[in-house]
């Protein structure tokens, strides 16, 4: 079996900047997500460099090289097969599904309206896998704000955001009365089309989650972790929202195309 083709070549990579504020790993994946992304649907099913030769490439640890990698599979660039390699992901057909959890949610049902409560803004240092989605140094200092989401005057969800310094100074009180992705669209993006990656699934409640959602500690909530990009694809906030499961209504319609039944093979005879 001919060997799949390769999605990019190291050779034609820049070399890693150590004077750089940028983790090594993030460095590795913003090359390599550079390269895959403006041509995903190409790419599609092309294979990346083994760990071993990326590690020897860039003269760094295969642990730096998996988590790269871990960052291009958190942002559905690229796919694992056990056994195979690691190969460049299909472009996602329902990435748009996201939007349920931020933009086509906060419009309400009904007559039902959505509002958020300003808990706190506050400058924490960073957690470490907040420093990572925002690809700053692991001791940076970054906003949190923590928001209270309601709808029809009853608490529906609790959110904790984090923003770069830099981008929180543009971000008045008053716009954090509104959807935060809407704010960075209007506001920061200048025209220009960001991205957002989601992933959501069904967590225990931490003590301060359970707090404001008045659940005891460890109850399933529904949680969306997400972070936004800039246009040219600089992360400008990552965060979470813990949704009340018993308050949350999910629905969405999406068109099925029609399968071609096979016909059945003729038996030799």
């Amino acid at each position: 079996m001919p060997e799949p083709q390769l999605a990019l070549d190291l050779d034609d990579l820049d070399g890693l900047d150590d004077r750089s504020r940028l983790p090594l790993y993030a460095q590795v994946a913003d090359m390599f997500a550079t390269r895959i992304r403006p041509a995903q649907a190409k790419l599609a099913g092309r294979a990346l460099p083994s760990e071993l030769e990326t590690a020897a490439h860039f003269r760094i640890s295969r642990p730096t090289v998996r988590q790269a990698m871990g960052q291009l599979l958190s942002e559905g660039l690229i796919e694992r097969g056990r056994g195979k390699g690691t190969f460049v992901a299909p472009p996602h057909a329902g990435r748009d599904l996201g939007r349920a959890f931020e933009f086509d949610f906060i419009r309400g049902q009904g007559d039902h309206k959505f509002e958020f409560r300003l808990l706190a803004r506050e400058r924490v240092v960073a957690p470490p896998a907040v420093a990572a989605a925002l690809r700053l140094a692991a001791d940076e200092a970054v906003e949190r704000v923590t928001r209270l989401r309601l709808r029809g005057g009853e608490l529906v969800a609790f959110e904790e955001r984090f923003m770069p310094l830099r981008e929180a100074r543009k971000i008045s009180d008053a716009m954090l009365k509104h959807e935060l992705g809407a704010v960075f669209a209007r506001r920061l993006f200048n025209g220009g089309r960001g991205r957002v990656t989601f992933r959501v699934r069904a967590v225990p409640a931490d003590a301060r989650a359970a707090r404001h959602l008045d659940l005891r500690k460890g109850a399933p909530v529904l949680a969306s972790e997400h972070t936004f990009f800039a246009p040219r694809d600089a992360p400008v906030l990552h965060g979470f929202v813990f949704f009340r499961g018993d308050r949350y209504d999910f629905r969405f319609q999406a068109p099925l195309r029609g399968i071609r039944e096979s016909k059945p093979a003729r038996a030799g005879r």
